[in-house]
């Protein structure tokens, strides 16, 4: 009912807006500051009335109402201040913002929501070591998989590929503590193939790419979301008759590092470089299972590099 209620709020505005249940995001893109600010301070100003009118509040503090200024790490600058307001009551621009369960920064490195999904994965380990002696192995690993895999799983699409290397290798280090937590290995003990394989893991890096892969499958069948079937496009082959190489995306062009990094461009160069066998499996979960088993069979050859945190 209430979804109903506040169906109408985006003809209150300009701008985009994003809805979540009771969690509005007003958007707006340009490449002129001044106009970001202009074009805010009014379509928020509109919002603010839309809730008046219908017997609504919008909670102006600090804690619920934030704005943020998303710009590459170049354009940046400290003078790049958002004056936002409505009758007196200033809304606080930030550095970063957490929506959704995901900290968003200023240049969207993805740094900041990497440093707490290690800090709850470090947490959770080490209220998990408190219980070893009551857990066996497969309980030990179902824990894992249920509070703890989670925390690496949660949007890593988004905010993974664009990391620095330290928080990849961060982040791998809090999956080989949790490969021995399960395995009761002790803390030097190097995880190789072996310990992959007895755990039926794959590493950090190959989880986004499964997760990414899975979406990009999805799409090809038709049940992914509409923001991400407008994301991607298949591309035409020509004088190829296969159905493999049907199954093929537009690779687009970017330029810059985070366009390298995101999402619409790292989805098809990894979809492109699969095999027929894979992309032409009969439904998700094959096709999951199936990309899981390809990773493992490769680590045999690199048994060591990947692992060594």
């Amino acid at each position: 009912m209430f979804l109903l209620y506040v169906n109408d709020m985006q003809q209150a505005s300009n701008s985009a807006i994003l809805l979540y249940a009771d969690d509005s995001c007003l958007i707006y893109q340009h490449k002129n500051v001044k106009e970001i600010e202009q074009q805010l301070k009014e379509d928020f100003g509109k919002l603010c009335d839309w809730f008046i009118d219908n017997k609504l509040s919008i909670h102006m503090g600090e804690d619920k109402t934030k704005v943020i200024l998303f710009a590459s790490k170049y354009k940046s600058n400290d003078n790049n201040i958002l004056d936002i307001s409505y009758k007196g009551k200033e809304v606080k621009q930030y550095s970063s913002v957490s929506y959704l369960g995901c900290i968003l920064d200023e240049s969207m490195s993805g740094d900041m929501m990497a440093l707490q999904v290690i800090k709850k994965i470090n947490d959770r380990l080490k209220f998990l070591y408190r219980k070893k002696d009551l857990l066996s192995l497969r309980l030990r690993r179902l824990l894992c998989n249920a509070i703890i895999q989670p925390h690496f799983d949660y949007a890593c699409s988004s905010w993974y590929t664009n990391l620095k290397q330290k928080f990849k290798k961060k982040l791998q280090v809090c999956q080989n503590k949790c490969i021995r937590f399960c395995l009761q290995k002790g803390n030097l003990f190097h995880i190789g193939f072996k310990e992959f394989e007895q755990i039926n893991w794959i590493n950090v890096d190959d989880r986004v790419k499964q997760v990414i892969l899975c979406s990009i499958f999805k799409f090809f069948d038709k049940t992914c979301p509409k923001y991400m079937s407008e994301m991607f496009s298949i591309a035409n082959v020509l004088n190829i008759n296969t159905r493999s190489s049907t199954l093929r995306l537009v690779q687009p062009k970017r330029k810059t590092n985070a366009g390298l990094n995101s999402l619409s461009y790292v989805g098809p160069s990894y979809w492109n470089k699969l095999s027929g066998f894979l992309k032409q499996s009969d439904n998700l979960n094959t096709f999951k299972h199936n990309l899981k088993k390809n990773f493992l069979q490769g680590y045999k050859t690199l048994n060591g590099p990947l692992f060594r945190y």
